[in-house]
């Protein structure tokens, strides 16, 4: 199926104790920490593209879905096809949302580590803004 032109991003947390914990994943091709990324599929809306993408990655769908606040916008030129997108010349938006997991997860291919912290340290842990900035949102919503 061809790649639609937005991509997701799900920040998978739990609760242990009074806690709340984040999952953090390690790419398996390179240094980087970061949540569950990917892109659309055409015909997915950005909801049903964060569910499979889950699936693919941690192998459990989730629960309790949080549709955050938080769009990032990425250059479209890091995907292939993206020529195809005549109504996004530039960027592409990042949807983002976080997840209850309540189980640890069963990482595919694309990663080979995770980690579950708590928020400071995955702060400092994530590679990329987008992530820091829907965490940040994320923990405001779970904690305050």
């Amino acid at each position: 199926m061809a790649r639609a032109p937005f991509q997701i991003l799900v920040l998978p947390y739990r609760h242990s104790g009074a806690e709340v914990e984040y999952l953090v994943l390690h790419r398996s091709d390179s240094d980087i920490w970061q949540a569950v990324a990917g892109g659309g599929e055409h015909g997915e809306n950005a909801l049903q593209a964060a569910k499979r993408e889950c699936m693919e990655e941690l192998g459990f769908e989730g629960q309790d879905w949080i549709p955050l606040d938080t769009v990032s916008s990425i250059r479209k030129t890091l995907f292939k096809g993206n020529e195809l997108w005549v109504d996004h010349p530039y960027v592409i938006p990042e949807y983002s949302f976080g997840m209850h997991l309540s189980s640890d997860p069963v990482l595919s291919h694309e990663h080979d580590n995770c980690r579950w912290v708590q928020y400071d340290e995955a702060q400092t842990l994530f590679t990329y803004d987008s992530n820091r900035t829907a965490l940040w949102e994320l923990n405001q919503r779970l904690c305050t």
